[in-house]
Parts: structure tokens; sequence; C-alpha cells
């Protein structure tokens, strides 16, 4: 998928994916109760099926002026988990429209792990 060009009036404003990705891993990450973005072994293999874009557990679809995104969340243990994937959607949609000028017409939450703070060995 290509980066998101604009023209103004000064010529061409080009924003890559990999910065509105990262802008989407920052605000995730600042939510309260989120410990981590994942991204597994599966992502290399989605990544050659998906029509879209996709880094260490980011994806992006982006049309005219609208983005759509998902996420793949690691949670701490304990945390009530819609209300911290509701944050997160929350706060990933605020950050990308102030920062690209983008519309967000969604933010996908999944919660791919439960992050426990302890090791346990078998």
């Amino acid at each position: 998928m290509n980066d998101k060009e604009k023209k103004t009036d000064l010529g061409m404003l080009k924003i890559n994916n990999d910065v509105i990705a990262s802008i989407a891993r920052n605000a995730a990450m600042e939510v309260e109760g989120v410990s981590g973005v994942k991204s597994g072994s599966l992502s290399l293999f989605s990544d050659f099926f998906n029509k879209g874009y996709r880094q260490r557990g980011i994806t992006l679809e982006i049309g005219d002026n609208e983005v759509t995104l998902g996420v793949t969340i690691i949670v701490e243990y304990g945390v009530n988990i819609p209300d911290v994937a509701g944050k997160v959607q929350e706060n990933i949609r605020n950050a990308v429209e102030e920062m690209t000028g983008l519309t967000v017409a969604e933010v996908n939450v999944s919660v791919g792990e439960i992050h426990s703070g302890q090791n346990f060995q078998e």
C-alpha cells in the first residue's frame, strides 16, 4: 500500500506508513493496562495475504483521506479488557487524526496476550 500523499500550496506532503504505524503503537502504549503491542510468527504469513500494510502488530488500510487501523495488544493481568481496549481505540484515533490530518474510520483492537508480570517455569 502506498504512503499517504497530499498536495499542498507549497508542494507535496508525504506521510510514510511507518510513521502512521509508529503513532498508533505509541498511542496504544500510553494506555494504562497495556504492556505491549504484539507481533508474532503468524504475522509473516498474514503479511503475504494482507492487502494493506502491516508493521509489528499494526495494520493499516488507507483510503482517500481515511485510515482503518488494527492493533494487537498485550494487556496486564487483572485489568478490565473492554475498558482498556476502548481507551486504546480512542487514544489511537485521537493521535493519528491530530498528527496526520487523516480521518480514522476504525480502530480494531485484538488482545493477543495477557502479561502476568511473573515468569513461570515448567
